[in-house]
């Protein structure tokens, strides 16, 4: 037999290997032609269009076509600029004006004498004895000259055909000069008196405006999801940075719930040591001195928003247009591009707002501050409240006061003053990629540039070199990439570190910002519940050290004891400084309450453990209950009976059984009435349950999770719910214990994706048959016991700094409760949510309650959930959930 098997086996060898050869002796010969190039395979048109639709307009565009069934249509890049000089010109009242690139740059740093319309021998004169600035308007010889010079320069709008181009009255000005030696002859050349006045008087505004006024340009209304659920790219250090690379020295952020981040914010700015201003706030209301109490979500009206601000020593703003505001005061108007018209020429004072990064904040504010003056949070609201600011929109359009406005859209028609007043030609890029630090410098001038470049750490992180100023010479058109090892110290673990980098060339500096952001060294589960004897403890190390391997000791003591621990164990972790590792535990317990101390690279962390006993049955099962082919699991036991998706790994049924009642509102197996709605999924949809918020629409929502079923029955049951999205990974544990209703939900999270921010786990309520007034939801805020009733007439919401882990909801006619509990210093704040049919999104009655707990990443991240449900008052449910030691206190 043994023989048989290896002559069997000889053959298989034999057969392979002589199918191989015969295949690759078929083969020989053959080649692959690589043909993937999208570059050289499209198709370009350029398309055009100079005449009035709904008003007069000039488009250019190219539509691209690759493959033919791919199309896409993209700015004419070059042909947009050109349009958008002619139409400034035609703003500042000069039609035809074309000025030479640099004209206002060098008449600005060049001291000069002025003529008007002189004579050949008056102009000899003046050139021969320094810089001249000549004025022409007459048909003289001289005059003639002038006009002839710059021709080839300023047929531009002819070629593009603009609409302007083809008034009756249209005529021709340029301004341009002219070099020998270090002199230069500065020319207004135009074709009447009324067009050459009006010029000068802009050339006089323009300079008048640059000597007595530094220019702060900045990103007002820019926003972040920090703080929030919902998902956008950008920490706000990034797009601090990305501002300053474009020459930004001020930022005031308004995303949701940016203004949370105020403190942090300016110790962050502070610690980089970098010249910017930043503010917050929350439209419409900004520049409060905190926002302490702020409620967006149950405001009540115009009149509170107004009342808090002034209380705050903040500002308030309103539309334009909102005759539903006429009855009260506000600082200003929030601007759009279709209220040019009155921003320009109503005294009232005006934002505009940048939005988010992934708009491409083409949108920005350039503020007026007098010469030489320090710029401070207090100066850009002066500047702001008076009027001295300009909204510069997509594509150089303009919107403010005309002497600002048109001072810069003068400069903006040279280019070189403003390209070199914000540093333009030197791009400065950073990024951190685990613990290396990347500098990317580019020089964009047509000429070699020498500059020395520095990088200040925080004192929390270090350099494997010396962090001093390097010189970086950099020839025309080039780019150079820095690359250094950095390194944390234990004291810069949980925090995002500013890293500040500045480039100087030229009596000139360009900015920007690097975030290293990192996790706790140790991370594990703050809240935990199990039974005895044995409790599964999952503990994740960050290595910050330089060691490739330590020990990690887990040591358990009774509640509020130091002394002796009760239980006690060592294991080493092996992983690469920069990187992180999972290790499990098996904590060997009776039944009592615990604090469990994690120690490692002298860093320490205690959370909170319950331990309960081994006693009662639970058991869990299989099923499809809408014959979708997608297992739904059914956990019991005497108390509750809970139903779980796969899709969205959701508690779809949470069911009391001494009250025959779901606490969770629950629609699925149905669809929302309006699913067929044009991209539905891009928005809330309601399931129902216990799930999460993580983004808006959640990625989870329709998600089917892998699921699995480990433990059938015994003293308690579980399913493990798996999902992986591109690199994302959420995995949820759900445990009921047989002896009581508790549920625990554990999840643990390694994302990659940094606009992930947040994640929002939330039982969605409806207590008893229906969601009325009869139901009392309570929280136990820092300051009160919060007791609140949905309003049948709107929805509205609240923000809850908890002083307690949990929250409560209470059916005081159907005498049924709910309890959720979770480690209290865990998440940003308790949200809450009370849903009305009037909400577009979902068209329903409930209350959500949602912890938002802020995702941490370049580790596992912990957190749990418990769900308490049964019939009676929430008191004694809270009662039971503190015997469990599930109370965790701020």
């Amino acid at each position: 037999m043994r023989n048989l098997l290896l002559r069997s086996l000889a053959f298989i060898v034999l057969c392979n290997t002589f199918c191989y050869t015969a295949t690759a002796q078929q083969l020989d010969g053959y080649r692959y032609n690589p043909s993937f190039q999208p570059q050289q395979h499209t198709v370009v048109n350029k398309i055009q269009f100079n005449g009035y639709t709904n008003h007069w307009r000039d488009d250019y565009k190219k539509w691209v076509r690759y493959g033919n069934l791919f199309k896409m249509s993209v700015p004419d890049v070059s042909s947009t600029i050109i349009q958008s000089k002619i139409d400034i010109a035609e703003e500042l009242h000069v039609p035809g004006l074309w000025m030479q690139e640099g004209f206002m740059h060098a008449l600005l740093a060049s001291s000069y004498t002025t003529l008007e319309n002189p004579s050949a021998t008056q102009a000899d004169q003046a050139m021969a004895q320094g810089n001249v600035l000549i004025f022409t308007d007459s048909v003289y010889d001289v005059a003639d000259q002038f006009h002839k010079i710059p021709a080839q320069d300023t047929i531009w709008g002819e070629k593009l055909k603009s609409h302007q181009y083809k008034a009756k009255d249209f005529e021709k000005i340029n301004a341009y000069y002219l070099e020998k030696d270090n002199r230069k002859v500065f020319v207004v050349a135009g074709q009447n008196k009324t067009s050459t006045k009006r010029l000068k008087e802009l050339i006089a505004n323009t300079v008048s405006i640059v000597q007595q006024y530094d220019l702060h340009k900045g990103w007002f209304g820019a926003e972040t999801l920090l703080k929030s659920v919902t998902c956008t790219p950008g920490h706000p250090l990034e797009v601090i940075g990305k501002g300053m690379n474009e020459g930004n020295d001020w930022f005031v952020f308004d995303g949701y719930m940016d203004f949370l981040m105020k403190d942090e914010l300016e110790g962050w700015i502070k610690k980089a040591n970098i010249p910017v201003v930043a503010d917050v706030g929350f439209s419409p209301i900004y520049g409060c001195s905190d926002y302490r109490g702020l409620q967006v979500q149950d405001m009540g009206g115009k009149e509170a928003w107004i009342k808090y601000a002034q209380q705050k020593g903040g500002y308030v703003f309103r539309p334009v247009y909102a005759p539903q505001s006429d009855a009260w005061h506000y600082d200003g108007y929030i601007a759009s591009a279709g209220n040019k018209e009155q921003i320009d020429n109503e005294n009232v004072p005006f934002i505009s707002t940048t939005g988010p990064l992934i708009g491409d904040a083409l949108s920005s504010m350039v503020l007026f501050v007098k010469k030489g003056e320090a710029f401070t949070k207090e100066k850009m609201w002066e500047a702001i409240l008076q009027r001295r600011a300009v909204a510069v929109l997509d594509e150089g359009k303009m919107m403010g006061p005309a002497r600002f406005r048109n001072a810069l859209q003068m400069l903006l028609l040279d280019r070189v003053f403003t390209e070199d007043y914000f540093g333009d030609r030197i791009d400065l890029q950073a990024n951190t990629e685990g613990y290396t630090l990347q500098v990317t410098v580019s020089n964009n001038y047509d000429h070699s540039v020498s500059g020395m470049l520095n990088i200040q750490l925080p004192p929390e992180i270090t350099g494997d070199e010396p962090m001093m100023a390097s010189a970086i010479a950099l020839p025309a058109n080039s780019t150079k990439t820095i690359t250094l090892k950095i390194r944390p110290t234990a004291a810069g673990m949980d925090k995002t570190n500013p890293i500040a980098i500045a480039y100087k060339w030229n009596n000139k500096t360009k900015r920007t910002l690097a975030i290293l952001d990192l996790p706790p060294a140790i991370s594990v589960n703050r809240l935990l519940y199990g039974h005895a004897p044995v409790v599964q403890y999952p503990v994740t190390v960050h290595n910050f050290s330089a060691e490739a391997s330590f020990p990690v000791q887990v040591q358990v003591f009774e509640k509020g004891k130091t002394g002796k621990a009760v239980f006690s164990a060592t294991q080493k972790i092996n992983t690469a400084p920069g990187t992180w590792q999972e290790i499990v535990f098996d904590l060997k317990l009776a039944s009592g309450d615990y604090d469990v101390k994690t120690s490692t690279l002298n860093v320490a962390y205690t959370s909170q453990l319950g331990v309960g006993k081994k006693e009662g049955h639970a058991y869990a099962y299989e099923l499809d209950l809408n014959a979708d082919n997608v297992k739904e699991y059914r956990l019991e036991n005497d108390s509750v009976q809970v139903t779980l998706l796969a899709t969205g790994a959701r508690i779809i049924e949470y069911i009391v059984k001494s009250r025959k009642d779901n606490v969770l509102f629950k629609l699925w197996p149905d669809k929302p009435e309006d699913d067929k709605r044009p991209f539905r999924k891009y928005g809330f949809y309601p399931y129902g349950g216990f799930e999460d918020f993580l983004g808006q629409a959640s990625m989870e929502t329709h998600q089917v999770y892998d699921a699995k079923l480990v433990k059938k029955e015994g003293d308690y049951v579980q399913v493990i719910m798996t999902a992986d999205y591109f690199g994302n990974r959420l995995q949820k544990t759900f445990t009921l214990y047989s002896n009581s209703p508790l549920l625990e939900v554990r999840f643990a999270l390694n994302f990659i994706n940094p606009e992930a921010n947040v994640i929002g786990p939330q039982p969605i309520l409806e207590l008893g048959k229906t969601h009325g007034t009869e139901d009392v939801f309570i929280a136990p805020d820092k300051d009160s016991m919060l007791h609140v009733r949905m309003r049948p007439e709107e929805y509205f919401g609240r923000v809850i700094n908890l002083k307690e882990g949990w929250n409560a909801g209470y059916d005081t006619k159907e005498d049924i409760g709910f309890v959720g509990a979770y480690p209290v210093t865990q998440p940003l704040f308790l949200h809450m949510w009370m849903n009305h049919p009037s909400n577009g999104e979902s068209r329903y009655y409930y209350t959500e309650f949602q912890p938002w707990v802020p995702i941490i990443q370049k580790t596992t991240m912990y957190f749990t959930y418990y769900l308490w449900g049964a019939g009676g008052g929430w008191e004694e449910s809270v009662k039971a959930l503190r015997k469990r030691n599930l109370i965790t206190e701020r």
